[in-house]
């Protein structure tokens, strides 16, 4: 799948800067030249947003730590797979890039050879509280990776 692949890209680059886990995405955005700010908002978890040269990102800081997260990593899925860009709130994407995005975000934020090696030593309620997502991400990518 390629939001897979391309996040296996991105951590090739960007797991070396960091410390992880967690996958920091502050650095992986700073590596990318996208500029995040966190606001509080009732209508979108995160957007990608574009305007001239400049790359930002918006997300909602009012979503619990793995959502937050997640909708990050989500948005930068969209935007390095090259999805045209949403020009209103309310436009929606086809299901196969918001699939393509959540598995970009999944193999971002639990990076298979992080998480191989942290199952043999750790609950999955450490892994969610280490890799700083939500249960339910967890869930699925340790289904995904079988383990």
């Amino acid at each position: 799948m390629p939001g897979k692949a391309a996040a296996r890209d991105l951590l090739a680059s960007t797991l070396p800067l960091m410390k992880a886990p967690p996958v920091n995405l502050g650095i992986i955005c700073r590596w990318l030249g996208i500029e995040v700010y966190a606001k509080p908002c009732d209508t979108f978890g995160a957007m990608f947003a574009r305007y001239g040269d400049k790359k930002f990102l918006l997300a909602n800081d009012r979503l619990a730590q793995g959502r937050f997260r997640f909708s990050i990593a989500h948005e930068l899925g969209h935007f390095l797979l090259n999805h045209k860009p949403i020009t209103h709130i309310d436009e929606e994407r086809s299901l196969q890039q918001e699939r393509q995005a959540d598995a970009f975000a999944g193999e971002l934020l639990l990076p298979e050879q992080l998480l191989r090696g942290d199952c043999l030593t750790n609950t999955p309620k450490e892994l969610a509280r280490l890799y700083k997502v939500s249960r339910q991400a967890l869930s699925i990518r340790m289904q995904e990776l079988g383990l």
